[in-house]
């Protein structure tokens, strides 16, 4: 859309962005100023004094920050936007790979994740995370098409950690309890792997993978996550709201941050 359409700085600028996710459920940001713009519009030179905080700025430390909240805003609307199956571990073995040159992993990774999306069909998002050696792997979500195959250890439920059952009979037992298998992806081939199908609260989970992108001080291979296939996204609404008004309605678990000299409120409500 190009600039000669008659539209003003106000009607396309808003202080409430909606996100609609598959499942019915909406995540409301709002801020005091007007600072979302519809999409499909680019700030002409003689809007750009009007509005204010579109630009990064602040300290290196302040840019971090943002730029981590982003990504973790990102990671999560793929994972509430898509019907993954499965928390996988992808591991490196230093025999066959040099895991710690970020450029061969990133090759050799984006091979196999583009040939499994082409033939069986991958979604994925996953966060690559440094060992305290540095060397890389990487946590995250895929939908139900990799092979897999029964590793022999249980984890979750009553046990503090992962571990192989003594007997047939316990492993029945810590099955029928609410532990879960630990799967191996059958084709991964440059190290280890783990799957476990997902289970209890997904929105934990979630928050649990984007953990991993608030532990780095810096983008892994220029990334923060890695993601792919034919995924979906939410809905984007815009809005304009009464920011007092909106502070003070119980709707759902109201939140509030600082982001640029900016604050925000942010509002979950779930699925009707």
């Amino acid at each position: 859309m190009g600039f000669d359409a008659q539209k003003t700085l106000p009607e396309i600028m808003h202080n409430c962005r909606v996100k609609v996710y598959p499942n019915g459920s909406h995540e409301l940001l709002a801020a005091p100023a007007a600072i979302f713009r519809e999409k499909g519009w680019e700030l002409s030179d003689k809007w750009m004094p009007e509005v204010k905080g579109n630009g990064d700025g602040g300290s290196p430390a302040d840019n971090l920050a943002r730029a981590k909240r982003r990504a973790k805003a990102a990671v999560r609307d793929i994972a509430l936007s898509n019907e993954f199956s499965h928390f996988v571990t992808f591991t490196l073995d230093a025999s066959k790979i040099d895991r710690y040159d970020i450029n061969a992993v990133v090759k050799k990774l984006n091979y196999w994740l583009d040939n499994r999306v082409r033939r069986n069909g991958l979604k994925y998002v996953l966060v690559p995370e440094l060992h305290k050696d540095g060397a890389i792997h990487f946590h995250g979500f895929v939908n139900n098409c990799l092979g897999l195959v029964d590793s022999g250890t249980i984890t979750g439920g009553e046990l503090k950690k992962p571990r192989k059952p003594k007997s047939s009979r316990e492993r029945e037992r810590l099955l029928s309890s609410g532990s879960h298998i630990v799967y191996n992806v059958t084709d991964w081939k440059l190290g280890f792997s783990t799957a476990i199908e997902l289970y209890g609260d997904y929105h934990a989970a979630v928050g649990y993978v984007c953990k991993y992108i608030s532990k780095e001080q810096q983008k892994i291979g220029g990334r923060w996550y890695y993601s792919g296939g034919d995924l979906s996204k939410p809905e984007i609404l815009l809005f304009d709201v009464d920011y007092d008004q909106f502070l003070s309605d119980n709707m759902g678990e109201l939140q509030t941050f600082s982001c640029g000299g900016l604050e925000f409120a942010t509002m979950t409500l779930g699925a009707d």
